[in-house]
């Protein structure tokens, strides 16, 4: 297993933060020093230039692709911004998951769009057909789900989505690829040849850089042509692309970051697939191809009371759902440790 540095927010270092999907590694020293050195040249008066060019080439080496596919934008909240506002206005509709990332719910909202939900059932099952049955009787506009899906996990192949991309050839498919380290699977290949499709993607995951809020939109060249005029300059702070100046230039570290957390994941699963066996109260944990792992109870409030006392922060859904981020491998055991604990006979 490669050395990291675990990230402890220092306002509370008491505190396993479970609830974020973010990574539980810094960045190397080297790396971090490289940009310290940089930081003394940036002038803090100025404006931010707003050419991207470096991170562009440096990116789309990273995701194989071409600079001039790509736009970046302040985290891929304002690429997916740029997109949901071309399309969706009046009463556009937009097909998503059930459950799905939030943001989508919030810009639909804002752009007075209805958003159409398939739902992936209590089992978490996408069945493809189903979808595109209920994508063309709602008569959908735009197409947008998240690959890995948050906060699933459950991740749709590229079989699929290439089915998917064919039956709605005149409607844009957004594919949110933001925990694609995770799963290893992309759909970034196909821009050219499904001129529908458009791939967002971020830093903020298995690159570890939540802090710079650094995203990518990835289309043909036509599409970006177009939406390039809907992007405000000057979104990108000079700090923040600075620093991805440095830190795109090690394409390495995510690849190395995404497999000890795929580690993680696989022994946490099993972990918790053994607490979900032996519990006095009910409690259901799904597999994941994310970094993060779903869950379901019915005794919500004794969970998040129990880890509460144990300092242990998750992400808690409406209904019985809550998630787990993967953590560290002391992180782990301590929420494994927590968890019997709450769940055993003597706790209740």
């Amino acid at each position: 297993m490669s050395v990291y540095n675990e990230y402890i927010n220092s306002s509370a270092k008491n505190i396993i933060k479970l609830n974020s999907n973010e990574v539980f590694m810094e960045i190397d020293e080297k790396i971090k020093m490289k940009i310290k050195t940089a930081l003394n040249t940036m002038e803090f008066n100025r404006y931010p230039y707003n050419d991207m060019s470096e991170i562009k080439k440096l990116y789309a080496k990273y995701a194989k692709t071409k600079p001039e596919n790509i736009i970046v934008g302040n985290g891929s909240d304002e690429v997916l911004e740029i997109i949901i506002g071309e399309i969706v206005t009046g009463d556009k509709k937009v097909l998503t998951l059930g459950p799905d990332f939030i943001m989508y719910d919030f810009f639909t909202n804002r752009f007075k769009g209805n958003l159409i939900k398939y739902d992936i059932g209590r089992d978490l099952k996408f069945n493809v057909d189903e979808f595109i049955e209920l994508g063309k009787k709602e008569e959908v506009d735009l197409i947008l789900f998240s690959n890995p899906n948050n906060p699933t996990g459950i991740a749709v192949s590229k079989k699929e989505i290439i089915k998917i991309l064919k039956e709605f050839s005149d409607r844009t498919v957004i594919i949110d690829e933001a925990y694609y380290e995770f799963n290893g699977e992309s759909v970034v290949s196909c821009i050219n040849e499904y001129k529908n499709l458009i791939v967002t993607r971020t830093l903020s995951k298995a690159w570890g850089l939540a802090a710079l809020r650094m995203g990518f939109l990835i289309a043909n060249e036509d599409r970006i042509k177009l939406l390039r005029d809907h992007k405000v300059p000057y979104t990108i702070s000079s700090f923040s692309k600075l620093a991805a100046e440095i830190v795109l230039k090690y394409p390495d570290k995510p690849v190395e970051n995404a497999k000890i957390i795929r580690e993680q994941r696989d022994y946490l699963y099993e972990e918790l697939k053994n607490i979900q066996k032996e519990a006095a109260l009910h409690i259901e944990f799904f597999e994941s191809k994310s970094n993060y792992i779903y869950g379901r109870t019915k005794h919500k409030e004794i969970l998040l009371k129990g880890l509460e006392h144990s300092n242990i922060c998750i992400r808690n859904f409406e209904g019985n759902a809550f998630r787990i981020t993967v953590g560290s491998p002391r992180q782990n055991k301590k929420l494994i440790e927590s968890l019997k604990k709450i769940f055993s006979v003597s706790y209740l």
